[in-house]
C-alpha cells in the first residue's frame, strides 16, 4: 500500500529555522552567489556576506530575520529586498582572493570588507551600510578627491597586490582594522570609524607602526597602515601573510600569520593601540624589551620542525586568545587549537587528553582536514566558552561531495576542569556522532558546495554560512548539532508505544495532506532522507518500515534517492531514524 505513495506534500511554517527546514537560503536573481562572512545582530537576526555574480562579481551583503526569513525592511525597495549587491567593488575571481567578512557595528551599522580588483592589481575594498541597507554617505574612504560615499577600494602600497584575509571593529572605539598580505608580507590598516579614512592621528591613539627597520621596502611610510617583517624559521627574510585579526578591551590589536613561504610557521604578533609592538608579548623564549611577534614552534616525534599555519583567532572572555590552526604531519594536514596567555606564552592548562601531536596547550582535534574558522558561545549559559570548530572534511571517513566538519571544545576559561577536551555532546544531524559531526553541503544540491564561516548565540545554537545551489545559505544548527528543523515524533498518538499502524500511517497521512487526528508536529524533522522535501514514498516508506523492524536492503528496497539527499544509506537513515525521531532500536 505504502509503495502507491506518490503525492509530494511541504509542510507549512514552522516557528524552528527557515520553515523547518533548518537551512535559509538568499534569494537571487542568478546562480552564482557564494557566502564568505556572518555575523549575528544582538536582536537576534543574521547578516551574511558573499560574492554575488550579476554579469559582474560583486560583493554582497543580506539580512535575515531570527527564524531564516528574509528581512524584507533592509533595502527594501531592492530587486530581492533583503540583500544589497554592492556594485563598483569588483571582487576577483581567484577562490583564495575571495574572503568577504562581515561586521556588525554598536549603531547598528554593517561593515563589509573583501578583495576587489581593478585593472589586473588587488585592492583591499570596505562598504558600510546603514542599518536599513543604504549605503551610509559619510564614509568616504581615504581619498577625499573622490568621496567613496559609502563604499571604496584602499591603497595601502604603490603597486603591490593588497589581499584581505580579515577585519574586525576595535573593541575599545569601533574603528575597523582590515588585515592580509600586500606583495609578500604581512599588513594592516585601520580605519576611522567616522569616515573611513586612514587611522592617522598620532595625538589620538593613531596607528603609527612599528619602527622603520622592521617594515620591508616596499612599506608606505604613513600613519594608518604598514607592512611589516616577521622573521622565522623558515624565512630570514620576513614574508609572511596576517590571517586572523582579534582585538581586546584596551585596544590592542593581536594578529595570527603564517610565516615562510613553502614552509609554514605560526606566529602571532601583538601591536599597541598606535601600533608598536607590544614589548611584553614575549612568549616563554624572547628577552626582555624584544617582544611583539611570537613564533610557536613545534617539532614531531623525531623532533623535526614541523609545519603550522594560522586560521582564526578569537578572545577568550578572560582575555586569553585561543588560535585555529593547520598542523602539517606526514602527508596531510590537521586541524589543531592553541590557547594563549596574554603574554604570548602557550597555556597548558588547555589540554585534551588526547595523544601526540596533541599536547598540553594544543589540540589536534581533526587527524585530517582544514580548518577554516571558529566561534566562542557567548553568554553565561550551560554552553556559555564553549568552542564550535568549522572545517573542510571533503573525503575523510568516506564523506564525500563538499564535506564540512564540525567539532565542540570544552573551555572553562576560570579555573575549568576540561579545558581543551571534546565536547561528545555535540552528536550531530543524525545523532550519531560524538565531538565532531560531518555534513555534506552538498546535501540540497548536485554542485560542489562550501562552507566559510561559523558564529554562535548565547544559547549554544551556531549558524554556518556557505552557498547551496549557487545561493548563499545559512546553516542553523541546536546546540547538540541537529539542524533545526521541525520536531520528528514516532509516538503521534500518544498511546505510549510505536506502531506502524497508527503511528506511522499518521505521519503518512500528514504528508499526504489527508486530515488525521494523531498529533502530527508540522516542519520538516519527518524529512528522513534529507532532500529539502517531505515525500510519503520515501520519507513515509522509510519511517514505516523501520516501525515495521525492516532493515538494510529491507527498509531501502524501491527507494529511488534523489541525487542531492543528505542521508541516503541505511547507516545515516538508521542512526537519524533512531535518534532524531527516537524510534526505538532493532
Amino acid at each position: 500500500m505504502f509503495a502507491l505513495f506518490v503525492s509530494l506534500f511541504v509542510a507549512p511554517a514552522y516557528a524552528s529555522f527557515a520553515s523547518g527546514t533548518g537551512i535559509a537560503r538568499v534569494p537571487n536573481l542568478t546562480s552564482g552567489d557564494e557566502g564568505y562572512g556572518i555575523a549575528l545582530q544582538s536582536d537576534g537576526k543574521i547578516v551574511v556576506a558573499g560574492r554575488c555574480i550579476d554579469g559582474t562579481a560583486n560583493p554582497c551583503v543580506a539580512r535575515l530575520n531570527a527564524d531564516g526569513t528574509m528581512d524584507a525592511t533592509f533595502n527594501a525597495t531592492g530587486a530581492v529586498p533583503g540583500k544589497r549587491v554592492i556594485a563598483g567593488l569588483t571582487i576577483h575571481t581567484s577562490s583564495f582572493l575571495r574572503s568577504v567578512k562581515v561586521l556588525v557595528a554598536a549603531d547598528g551599522k554593517i561593515v563589509v570588507a573583501t578583495t576587489c580588483s581593478l585593472s589586473n592589481q588587488n585592492y583591499m575594498c570596505v562598504a558600510r551600510l546603514n542599518a536599513d541597507g543604504s549605503f551610509d554617505s559619510a564614509f568616504d574612504g581615504p581619498d577625499t578627491a573622490n568621496p567613496g560615499n559609502g563604499r571604496f577600494r584602499l591603497q595601502i602600497t604603490s603597486s603591490l597586490d593588497e589581499v584581505l584575509s580579515d577585519a574586525t571593529l576595535q573593541r575599545i572605539d569601533g574603528r575597523i582594522v582590515l588585515v592580509g598580505q600586500c606583495g609578500s608580507y604581512h599588513c594592516i590598516a585601520r580605519l576611522k570609524s567616522s569616515d573611513g579614512s586612514y587611522d592617522t592621528d598620532s595625538n589620538d591613539f593613531g596607528l603609527v607602526g612599528p619602527a622603520s627597520a622592521d617594515r620591508p621596502p616596499a612599506d608606505p611610510a604613513a600613519n594608518g597602515r604598514f607592512l611589516y617583517r616577521f622573521p622565522s624559521t623558515f624565512n630570514s627574510a620576513g614574508v609572511g601573510n596576517g590571517i586572523a585579526v582579534e582585538t581586546t578591551d584596551e585596544g590592542k590589536i593581536v594578529v595570527a600569520g603564517t610565516c615562510g613561504t613553502s614552509a609554514f610557521e605560526l606566529c602571532l604578533t601583538k601591536f599597541n593601540r598606535d601600533g608598536t609592538f607590544d614589548a611584553d608579548f614575549r612568549g616563554d623564549s624572547l628577552p626582555v624589551g624584544q617582544g611583539g611577534r611570537v613564533r610557536i614552534l613545534t617539532t614531531d616525534e623525531s623532533g623535526n620542525a614541523v609545519k603550522q599555519r594560522a586560521a582564526d583567532i578569537k578572545m577568550q572572555a578572560d582575555g586569553r586568545f585561543l588560535v585555529q590552526c593547520g598542523y602539517f604531519r606526514a602527508s596531510s594536514w590537521s586541524q589543531c587549537m592553541y590557547r594563549v596567555n596574554s603574554g604570548g606564552d602557550v597555556a597548558t592548562s588547555f589540554s585534551s587528553g588526547l595523544p601526540f601531536p596533541s599536547e598540553p596547550g594544543r589540540v589536534v582535534y581533526n587527524a585530517v582536514g582544514d580548518a577554516l574558522a571558529f566561534a566562542i558561545t557567548p553568554g553565561t549559559s550551560a554552553y556559555a566558552n564553549r568552542v564550535v570548530t568549522l572545517g573542510n572534511c571533503d573525503g575523510v571517513g568516506g564523506f564525500a561531495g563538499g564535506t564540512s566538519c564540525v567539532t565542540a571544545i570544552r573551555n572553562g576559561t576560570v579555573g575549568g576542569t576540561a579545558d581543551g577536551v571534546i565536547d561528545a555532546s555535540l552528536i550531530g544531524p543524525n545523532g550519531d556522532q560524538a565531538g565532531t559531526f560531518y555534513f555534506r553541503t552538498r546535501g540540497l544540491t548536485v554542485r560542489n558546495n562550501s562552507t566559510r564561516e561559523i558564529t554562535a548565540n548565547a544559547d549554544g545554537e551556531f549558524f554556518v554560512v556557505g552557498e547551496c545551489d549557487g545561493q548563499i545559505c545559512v546553516y542553523k544548527f541546536r546546540a547538540d548539532g541537529a539542524l533545526d528543523t521541525g520536531l520528528c515524533l514516532d509516538d503521534v498518538d500518544a498511546d505510549g508505544k510505536v506502531s506502524a499502524a497508527s503511528d506511522g500511517l499518521a505521519i503518512v497521512r500528514s504528508m499526504l495532506g489527508v486530515p488525521t487526528n494523531a498529533n502530527v508536529p508540522v516542519g520538516h524533522g519527518y524529512d528522513i532522507d534529507g532532500d529539502g522535501t517531505l515525500n510519503a514514498s520515501r520519507d513515509g516508506l522509510l519511517l514505516v518500515r523501520r516501525m515495521l523492524g525492516f532493515s538494510d536492503a529491507a527498509a531501502m528496497q524501491g527507494i529511488t534517492f534523489a541525487s542531492h539527499a543528505r542521508r541516503a544509506t541505511w547507516v545515516e537513515i538508521e542512526a537519524y531514524l533512531r535518534m532524531r525521531c527516537r524510534i526505538p532500536r532493532l
